[in-house]
């Protein structure tokens, strides 16, 4: 038997711990009408799916596949979506340098003092945008841990 496509949509939303509010925010509608797709009272649009597939990190038709959503609305669906969002990025490539500034202390390569500021010079700013900016509790939960690791990783050694 096929999943309800509002089912499969709640189903998801639970394994990350969203709320319907939190998924809502991140689609630019009401939890009304999340509510409303949840419970099959209204069809997501290609737009919705679309993007529900990018927060839940799916291609759009494996969102849809095996669900009661409509054949011919299917069709329509792009074959991809944006999985990550700007944050996400912006984490990892935080990571990218940490683990690259860790490499350099290991290896006690060149000025390791200047490399470590030079990080710190190029992220601190970046994070504390963010800290602005984000609201998500996921997000300010990473966030919190991206800069007690940069703090870590730049401040300088005995």
């Amino acid at each position: 038997m096929q999943e309800s496509i509002g089912k499969r949509i709640a189903r998801l939303r639970q394994e990350r711990g969203w709320t319907q509010q939190d998924l809502a925010y991140r689609l630019a509608i009401s939890r009304v009408a999340m509510s409303h797709i949840e419970m099959e009272l209204s069809l997501p649009s290609e737009r919705t799916i679309t993007l529900l597939a990018g927060l839940f990190k799916l291609a759009p038709y494996k969102l849809v596949e095996g669900t009661t959503y409509p054949a011919a609305k299917a069709e329509r669906l792009p074959p991809s979506a944006c999985c990550y969002t700007s944050f996400e990025l912006d984490l990892a490539l935080l990571e990218n340098d940490l683990e690259w500034l860790a490499q350099v202390q290991a290896r006690g390569e060149g000025n390791l003092a200047y490399w470590q500021r030079a990080v710190w010079e190029k992220w601190q700013p970046h994070l504390e945008q963010w800290e602005l900016e984000t609201v998500d509790t996921r997000e300010r939960s990473e966030l919190l841990e991206a800069r007690r690791r940069l703090s870590a990783a730049c401040q300088p050694g005995p």
